[in-house]
């Protein structure tokens, strides 16, 4: 009435009755919640609402939007509606509402489509790059707050703290930003911001809040045990908790209604969760309050920080890591600090002779937070934050070579490791003549007599693991890398442009390069290959997401690109004139090759025995991923070799063809066509896959994630 006039309602109105009468629509009622339950007038509300559907025809819809806390008691349902809860968005919803917001503010800020757009991607992705932006973009509310900074700034904060100071801010300009509402007369009524309101100062506000938070994380984190700390939602706080809180704050005379009724009544950083039940809008709000509340209050941040991890480490872990934020916002020296009075001593110092459980969780936390510092590979110009950083690799370092913390968080420190530089020999390179080189560990297998595949009894083999004699003969010796080929190994022959080059690749593998080889592919394989273009075919599958974690096997690699990737270092290591080179050549193992070196000597079931530990290697999903190579010393072979069972499949040179063995028959020929060996298992699968003996192959051009290899220097050619 008041946009349209009365005029203009006289003449819509009955317009807009027929038509719904006549057709039906789509009624939304939104924010019942908004509607005080005292003095009938939600009840007034509901009653009206009941009258307004029972007129509609059958094909009306009528949808009434609450939070749940208002709809939660049975005198506020309305009966035949059928009630639903909102989901957290998807990522798809995520990407829609973002290029609708953009499309929404581009009039509004000047903009014209291609800018709006190219915003709108750019959030989009730096979402899905940042992990911790995933949750919070999953509730419109928190993704309206990241829309509405990234459209005002271009970008978001790069810190976390500095989001979470930023989004802090914009919920308290929400709750002080005056609005005009209708009083009991109908008359409008001017509403003041909540910190006036209180006779409170904005800063009063903050403090009351930082201290509430505290407190709520505080009694949370003592009355449940830790081991799911990170699922668990923002605290409950009671009415009684909230007004206790802001009395320290407030006025004498302060009236609980008109605090109340603006958590009540408005977004900002308390929500209703349910009558007389708040909460903050998610439980990372919540612990960066904490940490300001301690930044503002605590003699010492730094040890006030310390003590709380040291007391529960999962539970305070995001307070400490959002303080270091918090602290770096007056310099990144503090932040630091920081850091260091949480791992202060090396881990081979005296003081430490055998470090506990808690000493490798805190040295993981401080490796997290210098990561979050952006203090990366590169150690920092300034000598104490170097000094800071180098103990913290070393403590990564001795924590992967004692294999401690269960295989979920030592995977998350193996790639901090390499968030920070992984130092560890046979993982990265070295430079040779001013270019970078694979540094590859190489150790050696001894030729002579070895097992391979399985007995006729063995209950848990394959059909296709009999038929060899019962003992082999490796002719030569041969040296086997210690680790499967890194990201970080992988990424000079990318970075080079010799991943394009034809001459390292079969002519198979050029056919594949070009796309060539993709005219005769058909059914599943088809599709499969059109997941990644000949223009995407110069970097292995998914290439820009494993660039940061270079500690990692590389994985998405066709045996095409395995095989150029062997021809292409042979080269480059002889032409750096590596002594061990002389009469031996870089390649990928024969199948029979990788099974020696696997089984040993002594015909072992698994890499590092005969008895199976799914603990001993990323195996049966438990890690969910890739890992970081080397961090499963208990599988490692007597030889000194990692990873050969689980982590990634490995690419060998040999044709998937029959027992028995017979190394002289063609199989190994890479200019053969055909499927090609894999071994060892990955991530996703289980024991009786992870044996050394069981054999599995995949087409030569299939990349799939679990897809990677090792390498050989030999003496001898295989295919010969």
């Amino acid at each position: 009435m008041e946009r349209l006039g009365e005029i203009g309602a006289e003449r819509l109105f009955p317009r807009l009755q027929d038509r719904i009468l006549a057709d039906g629509a789509m009624v939304l009622l939104d924010g019942l919640d908004e509607i005080p339950a005292a003095g009938e007038r939600r009840r007034t509300l509901l009653d009206a609402v009941v009258r307004f559907t029972a007129g509609l025809p059958a094909r009306a819809r009528v949808l009434l939007t609450a939070r749940p806390y208002a709809y939660a008691d049975p005198q506020w349902r309305l009966p035949g509606f059928t009630e639903l809860a909102l989901a957290p968005f998807d990522e798809d919803q995520v990407a829609r509402f973002i290029g609708r917001w953009y499309r929404a503010v581009r009039p509004i800020l000047g903009w014209v489509d291609e800018e709006a757009a190219r915003r709108g991607e750019a959030l989009d992705a730096a979402i899905r790059e940042r992990g911790y932006l995933g949750d919070l973009a999953s509730r419109p509310l928190l993704l309206t707050l990241m829309a509405t900074l990234h459209s005002s700034w271009g970008q978001l904060p790069e810190d976390r703290a500095d989001l979470y100071e930023e989004s802090v801010k914009l919920l308290l300009a929400r709750w002080q930003t005056a609005r005009e509402l209708s009083g009991p007369d109908g008359r409008p009524v001017r509403d003041p911001g909540v910190a006036r309101a209180l006779a409170l100062g904005e800063d009063g506000l903050r403090a009351a809040l930082e201290r509430l938070a505290f407190e709520a994380h505080r009694a949370q984190g003592a009355a449940r045990p830790a081991e799911d700390a990170p699922d668990w939602p923002a605290a409950d706080i009671g009415q009684a908790q909230l007004l206790d809180t802001f009395a320290g704050h407030c006025p004498e005379d302060l009236n609980p209604r008109v605090l109340l009724g603006y958590l009540e009544e408005r977004a900002g950083l308390l929500i209703a969760r349910r009558e007389g039940v708040y909460a903050f809008p998610h439980r990372s709000f919540q612990e960066y309050l904490a940490a300001c509340h301690l930044a503002r209050t605590a003699p010492d941040f730094g040890l006030a920080l310390r003590d709380r991890v040291r007391a529960a480490p999962a539970w305070w872990r995001e307070v400490f890591l959002l303080g270091v934020g918090k602290k770096r916002q007056g310099g990144l020296g503090g932040a630091v600090n920081l850091v260091n009075c949480l791992v202060p001593l090396e881990p081979d110092d005296p003081a430490t002779p055998a470090p506990a459980d808690l000493d490798w969780r805190l040295a993981a936390l401080g490796a997290a937070a210098l990561v979050e510092l952006r203090l990366g590979p590169a150690d920092p110009a300034e000598p104490h934050f170097a000094t800071v950083v180098r103990r913290l690799r070393r403590w990564l370092v001795a924590l992967l070579v004692a294999g401690a913390l269960p295989p979920k968080p030592r995977a998350e420190a193996g790639d901090l490791l390499a968030r920070l530089g992984d130092p560890r020999r046979g993982v990265g390179v070295r430079r040779n003549a001013g270019h970078a080189l694979p540094d590859i560990d190489w150790v050696e297998i001894p030729a002579g007599p070895f097992v391979m595949g399985s007995a006729a009894d063995d209950q848990d083999a394959h059909e296709d693991e009999h038929g060899n004699p019962a003992v082999l003969d490796m002719p030569e010796r041969y040296w086997i890398a210690r680790y499967p080929v890194t990201v970080a190994q992988y990424r000079p022959f990318v970075e080079s442009g010799d991943h394009a080059d034809p001459k390292w690749w079969t002519a198979d593998g050029r056919a594949w390069l070009r796309g060539d080889y993709d005219t005769e592919a058909e059914g599943w394989l088809k599709g499969f290959l059109a997941r990644r273009p000949p223009e995407l075919r110069r970097a292995p599958f998914g290439w820009s997401g494993q660039v940061a974690l270079a500690n990692r096997p590389v994985t998405g690699v066709s045996w095409f690109e395995a095989m150029a990737y062997a021809r292409w270092l042979d080269h480059h290591l002889r032409d750096g004139g590596v002594d061990r080179l002389a009469g031996c050549c870089v390649r990928l193992p024969s199948e029979a090759e990788w099974e020696c070196a696997a089984r040993g000597a002594e015909g072992r079931r698994y890499a590092w025995g005969d008895d199976w530990g799914r603990e001993r290697a990323n195996v049966e999903r438990g890690i969910g991923r890739p890992c970081s190579v080397g961090i499963f010393p208990a599988g490692t072979t007597p030889e000194g070799l990692h990873d050969l069972t689980g982590n990634v499949w490995e690419w060998c040179r040999t044709r998937s063809a029959p027992y028995p063995y017979v190394e002289g028959d063609g199989r190994n020929d890479p200019d053969t066509a055909g499927r090609r060996v894999v071994r060892g298992g990955s991530w996703y699968d289980g024991g009786r896959i992870a044996r050394a003996a069981s054999r599995f192959w995949d087409l030569p051009d299939v990349f799939d994630v679990d897809l990677g290899f090792r390498l050989v220097l030999s003496l001898a050619d295989p295919g010969s």
